[in-house]
């Protein structure tokens, strides 16, 4: 759906995108994020209320923060890739809770971040075809601002699990081809046709 409730969080707007005025531009007002809205080739938005009783909708993630940062980054360095269509699920995957990763930027500079949750598209060309599939897992940089980003630029950490070093050049792991479907093999196995709840699966013989 083109709109999403989410884990809502406190969190800081800039009010230039507010006011339009860049005199405002240093200047955050406090906020809660309670949703999404996922726009087809578009940047992922929030839907927010201030403290003085305002909702906003469509406040790109770039204009919303935890902290005042001091190193902000674009817009574009913040997502890498556009909404791939309205169609989105949002899950705060509770083994990803809190862990902390490291995200790779547009430029290849590294950032340090912090899982919040995830937003999921479906049935649209892109998130149907395996090798273009790509996740967009919203996460906290350490500057305050908010990142989301597709598995292949998150290297995720943790001092109990995560205990050795990458063992392959990451060149050589190559994106889904594929994705199988076990009810293809039709024309060689058949369910019989009865009325019994344990039924049989029958190899066609042919």
């Amino acid at each position: 759906m083109l709109n999403e409730n989410i884990p809502y969080f406190k969190c800081l707007v800039r009010r230039s995108h507010l006011t339009h005025d860049v005199k405002d531009e240093n200047i955050y007002d406090n906020a809660y994020a309670f949703a999404i809205q996922s726009v087809t080739q578009k940047i992922l938005t929030f839907h927010i209320m201030t403290d003085y009783g305002m909702v906003r909708s469509r406040v790109p993630i770039s204009e919303i923060f935890i902290k005042e940062p001091k190193n902000d980054i674009p817009f574009y360095y913040k997502q890498l890739w556009d909404c791939f269509d309205y169609n989105v699920a949002v899950v705060k995957y509770s083994f990803l809770l809190e862990k902390r990763c490291q995200v790779l930027l547009r430029d290849k500079t590294k950032v340090w971040a912090t899982y919040l949750f995830t937003v999921d598209w479906y049935d649209n060309p892109y998130s149907d075809e395996p090798t273009d599939y790509k996740p967009g897992h919203v996460l906290v940089a350490d500057d305050g601002y908010l990142l989301c980003m597709p598995n292949n630029r998150i290297y995720w950490r943790d001092s109990n699990w995560v205990t050795v070093e990458f063992p392959m050049d990451r060149k050589n792991l190559k994106v889904d081809k594929t994705l199988l479907a076990v009810e293809s093999v039709a024309d060689k196995w058949i369910a019989e046709d009865t009325d019994s709840f344990y039924y049989d699966i029958n190899r066609i013989n042919k």
